[in-house]
């Protein structure tokens, strides 16, 4: 004997099935959405000595995530260095090229450091032991 009429409407599990799709990739998105990287404004603090004796006479931060440019001359810093400072909204690494000797317009020689995160870096940048290269590197110290 067959019911009729008893009010049920079961719709089967594969009727559902979209919705519960979309409801995981907003939930998705929402959890990615909060937890990604944002880029805020980084202030930056540069000491900068280089081994010849030389002024440094400019500075370039080069950030992989954009927001490169030039670091401004502050205080002067520790010692025989001269102290640079930028901020920039970035992430994530950056290096830092350094002119030493000539002109700000004209570096002498120009020298780069490896990357690194921290706001405040040390670096001793070598324009004299070239190996035949018109570049230098520069190292950071404690």
């Amino acid at each position: 004997m067959t019911q009729h009429g008893t009010g049920s409407t079961r719709r089967p599990a594969v009727a559902w099935l979209p919705y519960l799709l979309l409801a995981a990739l907003l939930s998705t998105w929402v959890v990615l959405a909060a937890t990604l990287p944002v880029a805020g404004n980084r202030q930056l603090t540069i000491d900068v000595s280089c081994t010849s004796g030389n002024p440094p006479v400019g500075v370039w931060v080069e950030s992989a995530s954009g927001g490169s440019w030039w670091a401004e001359e502050g205080r002067p810093g520790p010692a025989a260095a001269t102290r640079f400072t930028f901020q920039q909204a970035f992430t994530g690494e950056y290096r830092v090229d350094v002119g030493c000797g000539g002109t700000a317009e004209h570096w002498g020689v120009a020298a780069t450091s490896a990357g690194g995160s921290a706001p405040y870096r040390r670096l001793v940048c070598d324009d004299e032991n070239l190996a035949g290269t018109a570049t230098g590197g520069c190292r950071d110290r404690p």
